[in-house]
């Protein structure tokens, strides 16, 4: 759209507008704001005689630049509009702001400010009807209903506190953040989930000989898909955040203490505490040692030596995706790792504010997405059964080498992979790189999602262990009332789904789902 023409020289243009912009406050020799990344409060000094505004906060710095605007007194609205963001909102919410309120500037000049200022209520509601919100972004419509709820607080133009409802009702469509969730494009499918794990547990075992860059990546893994938290949480975890206990024969404990985050208010940014694995707790144990020693891996030098992960949180999203795509084969975010730590809570039977309480949602609606894309009781056990045709349809074979059974017998029996897993005597189902006797999880059970496996090229053996087990599943999916997330009943799933894929890949058909 052609950028109307600045009238700026005419004294008589928008004389009302230029008349209550004069009329506001002077803007304060110091302004300060929270970085809650430092945890310390920051300051912009004399803001009215500079034009360059520089902001830093959680390990980005960036300049809110308003040289180009050569009208006074638009100038000295947008400063207040700014002033005000910091004040009352966050540093990241002005940030946002400032990109949208330029965008304006570019497409529709100065003149849209002091049009602003002068509109009446009744004009407002036609112009955002009829023009405003069809021909914006939803970042620019987010924008401009702030700007107005500034003017409602300063009394710009017809615009007075109690306007702030009016404000609000004033409609724009938000994109739905959450349809990723109800498509299941971001949710992690099974098999996905069976190679993070399993990577997981591979670092873990070799922690003491990770390297650096190795271990910080599954440590930053570890806590975006177990608990879900977003980059901007990780990257303010300080040192004394984490905490380590001994334990009682299981290992050492690990809790840490994190912040809610993406809070309109600094009150609701409370603390929670989450626990790490059992099984992952090493993780952490080693990388706190290291930590504490020296920086470890990248440190970014906007980033603070206070904190667990002295790292850019943009060198945080990334070190996610790139150890995503490395594990699975398919790019994830932190963001689609969020959304399915809550997938898994609905679908095990959590409620509505379960889930919002893990997420840190204010309103416990926001999370009811997840229940409409949640599975029912037959489908989660045909899931565990790994009967599916459409659910084993998305689980891959995450290995392609086989072994034949003249070649298996002429192993050692200590690489010949057997075990008598809850009872059922089960042997012959392929062969071992390591050996039976150096391994310290349960034969069987967690061969088949091992990369040290490699399964026997006979269909018949496979359907054995699927038919055995299948009981198995059964009784423990009854004994939990439908908890599909008790250790047992997850390493049976994961294992009866690779099995499937076994049988599948060996080119075998599936047996039908089998209802409640």
């Amino acid at each position: 759209m052609a950028r109307s023409r600045e009238n700026a020289g005419n004294s008589q243009a928008h004389a009302v507008a230029r008349s209550a912009i004069t009329a506001l406050p002077s803007l304060p020799s110091h302004i300060r704001y929270l970085d809650e990344y430092e945890d310390e409060w920051k300051t912009i000094r004399h803001p009215s005689e500079s034009d360059l505004w520089n902001i830093k906060y959680d390990t980005i710095s960036i300049t809110l630049d308003v040289k180009i605007i050569h009208d006074e007194d638009v100038k000295i609205l947008l400063k207040n509009f700014f002033a005000w963001l910091l004040h009352g909102k966050s540093p990241t919410i002005t940030q946002k702001c400032y990109f949208s309120v330029m965008s304006i500037f570019r497409d529709y000049g100065a003149t849209w400010f002091l049009d602003a200022v002068e509109r009446p209520l009744h004009g407002w509601q036609i112009y955002w009807d009829t023009r405003w919100r069809a021909a914006i972004q939803q970042s620019v419509a987010h924008a401009t209903k702030l700007f107005l709820h500034f003017m409602c607080e300063m009394c710009l133009g017809d615009f007075r506190p109690g306007h702030v409802d009016f404000v609000r009702s004033l409609p724009f469509d938000w994109n739905d953040n959450y349809q990723g969730v109800i498509s299941g494009e971001s949710i992690l499918t099974a098999d996905e989930e069976a190679k993070i794990i399993e990577h997981l547990d591979y670092v873990t075992e070799s922690a003491a000989y990770a390297s650096d860059e190795e271990l910080a990546k599954a440590c930053l893994l570890c806590i975006s898909y177990q608990h879900g938290l977003r980059p901007v949480q990780i990257s303010r975890l300080n040192l004394d955040d984490l905490r380590i206990y001994p334990g009682e024969g299981d290992g050492p404990l690990v809790h840490f203490l994190a912040y809610r985050a993406k809070k309109r208010k600094s009150t609701e940014k409370t603390a929670f505490v989450r626990k790490i694995k059992l099984e992952w707790a090493p993780l952490l144990v080693e990388y706190s040692r290291r930590r504490h020693l020296a920086r470890v891996w990248l440190r970014s030098e906007t980033a603070s030596d206070a904190k667990l992960f002295p790292f850019a949180r943009s060198l945080m999203i990334k070190a996610i995706g790139d150890t995503t795509e490395q594990v699975t084969g398919i790019r994830r975010t932190a963001t689609d790792l969020r959304h399915s730590a809550a997938q898994r809570l609905a679908d095990a039977g959590a409620t509505v504010e379960e889930v919002a309480e893990f997420l840190g949602h204010s309103q416990a609606d926001t999370s009811l997405d997840y229940f409409e894309a949640s599975p029912t009781q037959a489908e989660k056990l045909n899931k565990a059964l790994a009967i599916s045709p459409i659910y084993s349809a998305i689980v891959e074979v995450a290995r392609s080498r086989t072994i034949d059974k003249v070649a298996l017998l002429g192993m050692p029996s200590d690489k010949q992979v057997g075990g008598v897993p809850h009872g059922i005597p089960i042997a012959g189902i392929g062969g071992c790189d390591l050996g039976q006797s150096l391994c310290s999880k349960n034969p069987v059970l967690s061969c088949y999602t091992c990369r040290k496996f490699f399964p026997l090229n006979d269909v018949t053996i496979h359907r054995e262990v699927l038919d055995k087990l299948r009981p198995v599943v059964r009784f423990f999916f009854d004994e939990s009332l439908g908890d599909n997330q008790s250790p047992a009943f997850v390493q049976l799933k994961v294992t009866l789904e690779t099995v499937q894929a076994i049988i599948k890949a060996l080119g075998a058909g599936a047996e039908g789902d089998v209802h409640e």
